[in-house]
């Protein structure tokens, strides 16, 4: 009897911490916002980012964050997106971040082509809720 007790017991124990973890693993990283300085000499809106999650196979993941009337950065301003969920991030290590964009003319059309961005690595590549990627005050983001 004591002996079946401690079974259920360390059964309940396992079952218990292994459904703990599974509640972190696959969390999205929320609310997560990209700062850059534009020097680009033209109007440009941020439409998706790819990166690199350091435990996962599925690389590059790709996200939209795109909301063109509040996300106009304009030319040599430091700008930065409003916040996304990035998918299965929480927690995990994420890096070589590729911006793409499109520009706006000077009467706030867009011209017709997506650019893209080198890869930014951050300082600190911790995904955390409410974290701000590329406003390190040593190594700033740019959109060249």
């Amino acid at each position: 009897m004591m002996i079946s007790k401690t079974i259920g017991t360390v059964s309940a124990i396992t079952v218990f911490l292994g459904l703990a973890g599974a509640s972190y693993a696959g969390d999205a990283c929320k609310n997560v916002k990209f700062q850059f300085i534009n020097n680009r000499d033209k109007t440009i809106v941020i439409t998706s980012v790819d990166y690199h999650n350091d435990v996962s196979v599925n690389n590059p993941r790709h996200e939209k964050i795109y909301d063109p009337v509040v996300e106009r950065c304009y030319a040599g301003v430091t700008c930065h997106t409003v916040g996304d969920n990035l998918t299965d991030a929480e927690g995990e290590n994420l890096t070589n971040f590729v911006f793409y964009f499109n520009e706006y003319d000077s009467n706030g059309i867009k011209i017709d082509k997506e650019w893209k961005t080198q890869p930014k690595i951050p300082d600190d590549k911790r995904c955390t809720a409410n974290r701000t990627y590329g406003d390190s005050k040593t190594n700033p983001w740019t959109i060249d």
